[in-house]
């Protein structure tokens, strides 16, 4: 019978473990004996089944977290043939532990981790599909660093389109900024163990890479967290001391990144950027559709311990949540390791009942048919991974130079004079996601702004394993561009807005501070637009000049003529929210005639264009609104520059209505004629207002 971790023996452990050990070194285990009547539609899966954690230790999961990520516990690499029944892949007594499988492309090969001895490091090997061909990939070389605890591990392998393997590891010496845990980073290096390269520069964590099968690029799990906090009207505009920081979330998870195999162009690959805690994705995967797929857990940092966890889908990759597992679901139990299996399933591993015992099981990618694949006695089987052929994703070829092996032991004036270095450009800090993306709002237009870039210097022996540097401020270009030469290259980086006064930019989401690290390789430049919560996933305009365009409504102080009872107020029509209940996402009046809704910004901006969404039709609520006619005035110091008129309905998906671009200070709207009715009364609504605008420069 499973047991939970640390638990009392079971009388009838002996004589089960006793035969299952003699059926494995018999070279196979029938199925029946321990999985239910084999499902054909699964292809062979190769996995590990791993002693549970015992002592101290059993609140860990074996290969999760950067805790249990190199936890020794023992175990085996084993293969679930179509037909069910069980071999393993290694000779006996070959490693006292293994995790972490990935198959090549072409079927024929097997990464992992593995490691001799219980004090042993981790390190990478291959295997053929047959057993044969069992090669070391990584070994102690002159690149491994002693990490924090004194052991470097290499583990999280996995193969790159282009034959290349790669694998998260400690060998940087690096100490993370909480709980003086290791820093992992990924690298990559050919299948013999040559062309040996580290390809990301996080501060605290970057592990459990995969590839998205429609890019090539590399999806792994980033440890997001920045203890150095904003510090309003200081010089520096930093502080420790959360007494004395600026009010902000705190941001403290693992979240999906993407990035080419050589480290370039990182940006977010999925979840709900709205939300901090809705990014939550380790061991992140991408279906075949675009879906990404990871782990959420009670404890978003993983240590000291995950807590239960539990699978979450987010479709398209960057939107709202999906839970596939867990509370609310049809599948309850702590779930992780997930897979995407070639019918479009997903494979993973389950402790249903919360005992600590973890077996391999198949559900859809909605999260339905849920279905027990294989449950050793007495060990956990995770990992699985699909031991057959697969579409090969696109080659990207690695072209930039390798960082250092380890980040050099430079100080602040060597750091501001880097030669390693690349561009930064943001082309609008002030640039928002358009209606409905799934995206916070930016920074609100703002003269007079500068921008601080803040670097760590990795100093191990030190209290958070770093010390800061203020590498630069500079003064962002009246239009909300910031072009700036020289950054230090291969370095945790972290941004800071701030206004004239030296105080920290604020959005209805938040301040204007990177609550996490960043870094750019050598001899690249980075480009986006904005600066809030997943401005790395929004679209950047082909051009310098299209981006000084940008949606102004949400910088604008907003009131209305009226404001019916019960809804969302004036500001709803501002929110970049134009689908849902009218009574959550719309400005509601009080009458039906003789309403209006007005925008005013402190100085004159530049408009070219207003666009009017009227309120989703909805019958549940009692929503049919026709906005048949209406005008736009627009004014500067209190007099009109401008009237535009719409003779015609608002369409459903908005109705843009351009004009000459002219300075003003000052939009209102008025719906001069209203047909039908909005959650269930007569009255003038908008569901959402935009305004096509830019900065005057001069």
């Amino acid at each position: 019978m499973p047991r939970r971790p640390g638990a009392g023996p079971d009388r009838g452990a002996p004589a089960c473990a006793a035969a299952a050990a003699f059926l494995i070194l018999a070279g196979f285990v029938p199925a029946p004996a321990y999985a239910p009547p084999a499902d054909r539609s699964l292809p062979a899966l190769v996995f590990v089944s791993r002693q549970p954690p015992r002592g101290a230790q059993v609140t860990q999961l074996p290969g999760f977290g950067p805790v249990g990520r190199a936890l020794v516990t023992g175990g085996r690499l084993l293969v679930r043939e179509r037909d069910g029944r069980v071999r393993s892949l290694l000779p006996e007594g070959a490693f006292f532990d293994v995790s972490d499988p990935s198959v090549s492309w072409d079927g024929m090969r097997v990464a992992f981790a593995a490691t001799p001895a219980p004090d042993s490091a981790w390190r990478i090997w291959v295997i053929g599909r047959d057993g044969g061909g069992l090669t070391a990939v990584t070994r102690e070389d002159a690149d491994i660093a002693p990490a924090a605890g004194g052991r470097a591990d290499d583990f999280d392998p996995c193969w790159l389109p282009d034959g290349r393997l790669c694998f998260a590891s400690t060998r940087s010496a690096g100490v993370a900024e909480l709980a003086g845990l290791p820093v992992t980073n990924l690298w990559a290096v050919h299948a013999d163990g040559t062309g040996l390269r580290r390809i990301t520069s996080d501060r605290n964590g970057a592990e459990e890479p995969g590839v998205d099968p429609a890019t090539g690029r590399v999806v792994y799990a980033r440890w997001w967290f920045n203890r150095y906090r904003a510090l309003d009207h200081d010089a520096f505009g930093i502080t420790t001391d959360s007494a004395r920081a600026v009010a902000a979330d705190a941001v403290n998870l693992w979240h999906a990144i993407s990035v080419q195999p050589d480290g370039d162009g990182g940006r977010l690959a999925g979840g709900d950027p709205r939300e901090r805690t809705a990014q939550e994705a380790y061991q992140p995967v991408v279906l075949a559709g675009g879906t990404l797929v990871g782990v959420a857990a009670a404890h978003a940092a993983l240590e000291p311990a995950a807590g239960p966890t539990r699978l979450v889908a987010f479709p398209g990759g960057i939107g709202p949540a999906r839970w596939l597992t867990g509370p609310g679901t049809r599948n309850p139990g702590s779930a992780l390791a997930p897979a995407a299996l070639p019918d479009g399933r997903i494979v993973f591993a389950l402790d249903p009942n919360g005992r600590g015992d973890y077996g391999l099981y198949v559900m859809k990618a909605d999260g339905s048919r849920l279905a027990r694949v294989l449950d050793l006695p007495g060990t956990l089987e995770l990992d699985a991974a699909v031991l057959a052929p697969r579409p090969r994703p696109p080659v990207v070829v690695a072209q930039l130079e390798a960082p250092p092996a380890r980040p050099p032991d430079a100080g602040a004036e060597e750091l501001r004079r880097a030669a390693r270095t690349f561009r930064f450009d943001c082309l609008n800090v002030f640039a928002n996601a358009p209606v409905d993306a799934p995206f916070p709002d930016a920074p609100p237009l703002q003269r007079d702004v500068r921008i601080r870039f803040y670097a760590t210097l990795a100093r191990p022996g030190a209290e958070g394993g770093d010390t800061l540097v203020l590498v630069r401020e500079a003064a962002v270009e009246p239009s909300g561009a910031v072009h700036q030469d020289g950054m230090p290259a291969d370095t945790p980086l972290f941004e800071q807005l701030v206004d004239a006064e030296g105080r920290v930019l604020r959005s209805s989401h938040g301040i204007a501070h990177v609550p996490g690290f960043n870094a750019a390789r050598a001899g690249t430049g980075t480009k986006c637009v904005g600066c809030h919560a997943g401005h790395s996933a929004i679209a950047v305009p082909v051009s310098y000049l299209r981006a000084k365009w940008v949606n102004a409504a949400p910088s604008a102080a907003v009131s209305a003529s009226s404001v019916a009872p019960g809804g969302a107020g004036a500001r709803a029509a501002v929110d970049r929210r134009a689908r849902g209940r009218a009574a959550e996402v719309a400005w509601i009046a009080a009458a039906e005639s003789h309403e209006s809704l007005r925008l005013a910004w402190p100085w004159p901006i530049e408009v070219r264009a207003v666009v009017l969404h009227p309120p989703a039709r909805d019958a549940a609520s009692g929503t049919a609104l026709r906005i048949e006619r209406c005008e736009v005035l627009l004014s500067r110091a209190g007099v009109e520059v401008g009237r535009l008129s719409v003779p015609r309905p608002l369409a459903p998906g908005g109705t843009r209505i351009a004009c000459d671009p002219m300075l003003v200070d000052a939009v209102e709207i008025r719906p001069l004629r209203v047909r039908g009715r909005v959650e269930g009364r007569r009255a003038a609504a908008l569901a959402e207002v935009e305004v096509d605008a830019r900065m005057v420069e001069k």
